[in-house]
């Protein structure tokens, strides 16, 4: 009778006890958490790189396998995440960033920026309030998520 009991008590505080030490540490050994400079540096390298043109730059910062979603469209991929922003390139220039408010919790980020650049064939300048969510992983990319607010 005392066996069953004591077996019951090792069973519950090997649950409340290990279980979370060890999804803990294991989340931690396969996804590290960045620096906050870390994940500041590439906020501002993909501002630099919208505004200066550089696909590579923009590109480089993703992983293989990231989500990149704004304006209603998901692209999935380094390939596709390329193809949109040579796309933006290719109808757009002038882009200007503005960071306006950043905040960082583990490998997940909030920024806020304006947005503004000059529409290459009807010459007319567009101004936008940008809220990006993006999440990282082994230092790249894995999620970005643009909530964009055009202003007349």
């Amino acid at each position: 009778m005392i066996l069953p009991l004591l077996l019951v008590l090792v069973y519950d505080w090997a649950i409340r006890l290990i279980f979370p030490l060890y999804f803990l540490a294991a989340s931690s050994f396969y996804y590290p958490t960045m620096d906050r400079q870390d994940i500041e540096a590439i906020i501002h390298r993909q501002a630099w790189a919208w505004e200066h043109g550089a696909v590579e730059t923009i590109v480089s910062d993703f992983d293989e396998n990231s989500v990149f979603i704004a304006a209603g469209q998901q692209f999935n991929g380094k390939e596709e995440i390329q193809a949109a922003a040579e796309d933006y390139f290719r109808q757009f220039t002038g882009t200007k960033i503005q960071i306006k408010r950043v905040i960082i919790e583990d490998n997940s980020a909030a920024v806020e920026w304006n947005w503004t650049d000059l529409n290459r064939s009807s010459k007319l300048a567009n101004f936008a309030e940008d809220a990006i969510i993006f999440q990282v992983k082994n230092q790249k990319i894995v999620y970005w998520r643009e909530y964009i607010e055009k202003k007349d």
